[in-house]
């Protein structure tokens, strides 16, 4: 508990009086921490039942819980009829304490979006599909993505002439991925750097380090590499930088906008045309970049080949999870996702699901997740056969799986183990 008031206090420190984001305040943020047993409530008005007062900090009430199944991730998400930040303390936190304190602000940063800019995009379901398929396989996509990431760093660095280059590019690479047939991505692009963006934005005001995002700048889509969510964190982490230096009182302007992205902002910001794109990919070498991509593609695929094989034949037993159309609720980690075609991706080390009357699903191992019309379905391989309560509620458990479900039946095949996930009738 010493080191939860210890950074949330840290927290509230660098929020003060706007210092982030204009109108900005921690302390009208309702924050929930919470680690594998036990939950602690931060300044909510009216804590839901079965939270209990123990004591203050940073002036505020808190209250301790249990944890509960609604706890799944870092997110913002309503707690007892208000919107809260939730952190997760169990799954990977940060290890030093300012870190965590800035892990609290990225999280309320949602919770403050929402509230008090509600004209601004979200990440919705029809966006969450868009990123399921998004074209991480396109060595063209990929190429000039990685000409945008590098010339972003090189911007960031100083280099003014780097920020129309940019612009450029990625103007060059929206209007192919209109050609393709695939309008929604642009779109998808920009409302991921505005929500996640300028959270990692607050994050680099309260004191990240800078150098440490142009660095990952530079690992980005090489072979695909985070191209379907995590680099967009911080390319829009990196042009609402740019903007305080091109457009300083930018944040007023998007606010009044009613939807505006960040890279149309910074666009307006310049009083200078962009240079052609051609210019562009003759002086950032694009035709080599590309070459190196078509290679990480192919070494990409067999990558996906050896871990589709890997659960297909692997040792331990197998287990198919099937899940109803109506369970809505992911869980997955950013960092360890491969979309392998529209409807199917893998997660290397995290996913899960949740849905109503408490069902949560949780996996730590590798996952093969599918989904269509009928819902959706995970494969993944466990090292023994996990322990099976088909009582009052379905319970599967064992190293890796955890199952808890409402209702539902598992069938013993001699390939392995099905559960089905029933959701009782509304």
């Amino acid at each position: 508990m010493e080191r939860i008031r210890t950074v949330v206090e840290e927290a509230h420190r660098l929020s003060g009086e706007g210092a982030l984001w204009p109108e900005f305040a921690l302390a009208a943020v309702p924050i929930l921490l919470y680690d594998d047993r036990e939950a602690w409530l931060v300044g909510h008005p009216a804590p839901p039942e079965g939270y209990r007062p123990s004591g203050e900090v940073a002036g505020r009430p808190v209250y301790r819980s249990p944890v509960r199944p609604e706890m799944i991730a870092n997110t913002a998400a309503p707690v007892g009829g208000y919107l809260t930040a939730l952190i997760n303390l169990s799954d990977r936190p940060p290890s030093d304490e300012a870190a965590l304190a800035r892990l609290i602000l990225h999280e309320a940063f949602h919770v403050f979006q929402q509230v008090a800019l509600p004209a601004m995009p979200r990440m919705d379901m029809e966006k969450l599909q868009v990123m399921a398929s998004y074209p991480e396989n396109d060595p063209g996509n990929n190429a000039m993505a990685i000409v945008e990431n590098r010339l972003l760093a090189r911007a960031l660095a100083g280099e003014h002439e780097a920020v129309p280059a940019f612009l450029s590019m990625r103007r060059h690479r929206h209007r192919r991925l209109v050609r393709l047939d695939q309008s929604d991505v642009p779109v998808y692009e920009e409302t991921v750097e505005w929500v996640e963006g300028t959270p990692t934005y607050v994050e680099l005001r309260a004191g990240a380090p800078l150098d440490d995002l142009i660095g990952r700048l530079g690992t980005y889509n090489r072979g695909g590499r985070h191209a379907a969510y995590r680099r967009l964190y911080d390319t829009g982490a990196a042009q609402a930088v740019l903007l305080d230096r091109f457009a300083p009182g930018w944040q007023a302007r998007l606010a009044e906008s009613g939807g505006a992205s960040l890279q149309e902002l910074l666009r307006e910001s310049l009083n200078e045309p962009l240079p052609p794109v051609g210019q562009v990919v003759v002086a950032e070498g694009l035709a080599a970049v590309l070459e190196a991509e078509e290679e990480a593609e192919a070494q990409r695929q067999d990558r996906i080949a050896g871990l589709l094989r890997e659960l297909e034949e692997g040792p331990g037993v197998l287990v198919e999870i099937a899940l109803p159309p109506a369970v809505k609720g992911g869980m997955w980690d950013p960092t360890n996702l491969l979309n392998i075609s529209p409807g199917r991706r893998l997660h290397t080390r995290f996913c899960g699901a949740v849905g109503p009357d408490g069902l949560r699903v949780t996996i730590h191992a590798l996952c093969l997740e599918e989904w269509g019309e009928t819902g959706r379905r995970f494969r993944l391989r466990v090292p023994a056969r996990p322990s099976i309560d088909q009582g009052a509620r379905l319970r599967v458990e064992g190293e890796g799986l955890d199952v808890d479900a409402p209702g539902g039946r598992v069938e013993d095949g001699a390939d392995g183990l099905r559960v089905q996930i029933q959701l009782p009738e509304l």
